[in-house]
C-alpha cells in the first residue's frame, strides 16, 4: 500500500498542505478520505502502537476541503474558500473524537496562526462535539484507557497468584 498510495500511509502531516493548495480533484479527496478511514481503522483496532493525533487532522482535512470543494461547484456564486472548510474540518474531527471543543479550536488556530478562523472554528467544533454526544460513544482517549486497563487486567490474571521470593 505505501508503493502505490503512500497518501495513504503515515501520520498524513505531509498530505495536509497538498490538500489544501487544491491538489486533488473532489473524487480523489473523497477516495483518499475512506482509504485513510479504513487504514486509520486497521491500525487502530489492531491495537498496533502508532499516533492518532495527526492521522485524525489529515481526515478532518481531507473532509473539510473535500465539503468545502463541493460546495464551490454547487454554489458558484458564492465566494467560498474550500481551504477555511479543511481547516475548520481539521478542528471539528479534532473536538468531537476527543470531545474537546475549545482545545480543538486553540489547536487550529496555533497551527494556522490564523484568528480569522475563530468564528468558523467555533461553529464547527461546538456542533461537531454536540454531534458526537448526541451519537453516544466515548471520546477516543477513553476508548484507549479503557483498553490499556481490560489488556492490563488480563495480563494481570495470566500470572501466578502467589510467587515464592
Amino acid at each position: 500500500l505505501l508503493l502505490y498510495v503512500p497518501q495513504l500511509t503515515g501520520g498524513g502531516i505531509a498530505l495536509i498542505p497538498d490538500v489544501t493548495t487544491g491538489n486533488y480533484s473532489i473524487s480523489i479527496l473523497v477516495l483518499l478520505f475512506i482509504g485513510r478511514v479504513v487504514t486509520t481503522l486497521l491500525c487502530f483496532g489492531s491495537g498496533a502502537p502508532g499516533g492518532i493525533f495527526a492521522p485524525m487532522l489529515a481526515l478532518g482535512t481531507l473532509f473539510g476541503y473535500a465539503f468545502g470543494a463541493s460546495a464551490d461547484v454547487l454554489l458558484p456564486t458564492l465566494d467560498i474558500e474550500p481551504g477555511v472548510f479543511a481547516i475548520a474540518g481539521m478542528g471539528a474531527l479534532f473536538a468531537a473524537t476527543v470531545r474537546a471543543p475549545i482545545t480543538g479550536i486553540l489547536l487550529v488556530i496555533e497551527m494556522t496562526n490564523n484568528y480569522y478562523l475563530i468564528l468558523p472554528l467555533i461553529i464547527t467544533c461546538l456542533g461537531a462535539v454536540i454531534v458526537a454526544q448526541l451519537l453516544g460513544g466515548q471520546p477516543i482517549y477513553s476508548q484507549l484507557l479503557h483498553r490499556t486497563l481490560k489488556n492490563d487486567k488480563l495480563r494481570q490474571q495470566d500470572l501466578p497468584e502467589n510467587q515464592a521470593s
